[in-house]
């Protein structure tokens, strides 16, 4: 049942859903939580002269020269990348699993991401490596300095989110950085480690930027993939630590206000959260929140148009509204605010292939006319 309780997140990033009723009037800035200590492992040690610590592998000065020879030059080791597993047998265990650490050319890059002159190219090469290898993720977080590194590079640019001194390089390296904290974060092994670090906390000044700008689009759309791949299986550890964040107002300021691409994730996340009883009671504890995400929903759908087919984003749209009707309270209110395009035939021939979304309506229209009744 509604009532006037007050959301846990602050209500400084556009979206207010306090007492005073939904609002998208404030695009100020957000009220965040207060920067979280790195929690990593290896982030208050000092880097080791011989070169960083790989997961109980102590690597001397001579295999650090051994490596460099190998792989030659910055230019070289790309190409030779896409052999090395194919040319190496022991890289596959028994099982057929490769693993990252038999690939002289990861060792290399990690070297080179913690204290190494080519940071920049060593996060490209990782980030290429994420589906090479299923256990990079672990590879990442339990190596010296690799979190830390990361971190540095998130937090680096944060003076720099503003539309004329974001440059295209320093966005491609930020968000090259964020690949690898996403590759993290969808791993069963370190998603846990991950967000008891509270590493999460060091996207949302980037999902609270507004500038149109391809800049700020990238960095926003590369924020929300680390977000979705927490939310991805369902885990009510991640949903109950994101609603005690911001990230419900900013992925509706996004959904509201950014590239279809990423309202898509945003939307996404946000049916991730509905998904789960806590984020569907948390959701419809207030008018103020369920008001709140009701209206962006349907500004969203009453931007669609069938000439320009809608994509995922209708899809995503239906299964909140379906959602929000399993709560007794919004089912009610559902009744007079659904938009009046998914009670009519507007969309018929758009969702003509989708037989999932096309139930996923029929059950919402169901529902609602079986309340009405």
């Amino acid at each position: 049942m509604f009532s006037a309780q007050k959301p846990i997140y602050g209500n400084g990033a556009g979206v207010n859903m306090g007492d005073g009723g939904p609002s998208t009037n404030n695009p100020g800035s957000m009220s965040m939580p207060g920067v979280p200590t790195p929690m990593g492992p290896g982030m208050n040690q000092q880097i080791p002269s011989g070169g960083p610590m790989l997961m109980g592998n102590t690597p001397n000065n001579n295999n650090s020269n051994e490596n460099g020879e190998n792989n030659g030059n910055n230019g070289n080791n790309g190409g030779n990348d896409a052999n090395a597993t194919r040319n190496n047998p022991n890289m596959v265990n028994n099982r057929g699993a490769v693993h990252a650490l038999d690939d002289p050319n990861v060792y290399h890059w990690i070297c080179q991401l913690t204290y190494g002159p080519q940071k920049e190219q060593a996060l490209l090469e990782l980030g290429r490596k994420r589906e090479q290898f299923d256990d990079l993720a672990v590879v990442l977080w339990s190596s010296f300095g690799v979190m830390t590194s990361l971190l540095n590079e998130i937090i680096s640019v944060y003076p720099m989110l503003q539309p004329q001194m974001l440059s295209n390089n320093l966005s491609n390296r930020v968000c090259n950085a964020l690949v690898l904290l996403q590759c993290v974060a969808s791993h069963p092994e370190t998603k846990h480690i991950f967000l008891q670090a509270h590493i999460p906390l060091f996207l949302f000044p980037f999902l609270n930027t507004t500038s149109r700008q391809r800049t700020f689009e990238y960095l926003r759309l590369t924020s929300l993939g680390v977000i979705g791949a927490l939310v991805k299986n369902d885990s009510q550890d991640v949903i109950t630590f994101l609603l005690r964040t911001d990230i419900v107002p900013l992925c509706l300021r996004i959904m509201e206000s950014s590239s279809e691409l990423s309202k898509t994730v945003a939307i996404f996340i946000l049916q991730k959260i509905l998904l789960d009883d806590v984020g569907l009671q948390y959701i419809c504890a207030t008018l103020e929140r369920f008001y709140a995400v009701t209206n962006v929903l349907k500004d969203m759908v009453e931007h669609l148009t069938v000439s320009t087919p809608p994509g995922r984003l209708l899809k995503h749209i239906i299964r909140c509204y379906l959602r929000l009707s399993d709560d007794l309270e919004a089912r009610r209110l559902l009744k007079i605010v659904l938009p009046a395009k998914l009670r009519d035939n507007t969309f018929t021939e758009v969702l003509r292939d989708d037989v999932g979304s096309k139930r996923c309506l029929a059950q919402l229209l169901l529902t609602l006319n079986e309340e009405t009744s």
